[in-house]
């Protein structure tokens, strides 16, 4: 099958246009601009600034909570494996960096029997909690997986009211 010239000028633009937007970016590290890690460091902390979750570098679990009229509602997300009793036993919010316990537990919820989400949920009301946690102060997930007695941190997330 032959190509008309005009077609094939076409073509080897349209390869050459290709070619030039998938180089263009490369050739900037070449021309001496360089990502330093302060850099990447910098972008990844503006990056991360723009919410106020903190996630822990060696898991994706995260945790969240926030104000709703006169509840809090709690959140962790990022389960590896869908929130039910198979694969965790419960998962629960504390006031402290310390694995929950009877002092420090501001809100728990137990896994049902099924479920197909990769998070968990639950709310508690404003005043019981402001009369555990400061104001601007940190809110830590933990999540128990089946079978297991230690906890695992799901971050933490700073609440204000």
């Amino acid at each position: 099958m032959k190509m008309k010239s005009g077609r094939k000028s076409i073509l080897c633009f349209s390869t050459a246009a290709l070619l030039f937007s998938v180089l263009a970016p490369l050739s900037a590290f070449a021309d001496g601009t360089t990502v330093t890690s302060d850099t990447y460091n910098q972008s990844l902390s503006r990056t991360i600034a723009l919410s106020n979750l903190v996630i822990f570098k060696e898991d994706s679990l995260y945790t969240d909570a926030y104000i709703l009229q006169k509840s809090v509602k709690f959140s962790i997300g990022g389960l590896e494996f869908p929130f039910n009793a198979n694969n965790y036993q419960r998962v629960s919010w504390t006031n402290d960096d310390k694995a929950p316990n009877v002092n420090n537990v501001l809100s728990a919820k137990v896994a049902p029997k099924t479920g197909t989400l990769h998070e968990a949920k639950t709310s508690e009301r404003l005043e019981r909690i402001k009369d555990k946690v400061n104001n601007n102060s940190y809110i830590y997930g933990w999540v128990l997986p089946a079978g297991q007695e230690n906890w695992i941190k799901a971050g933490s997330v700073k609440i204000t009211y």
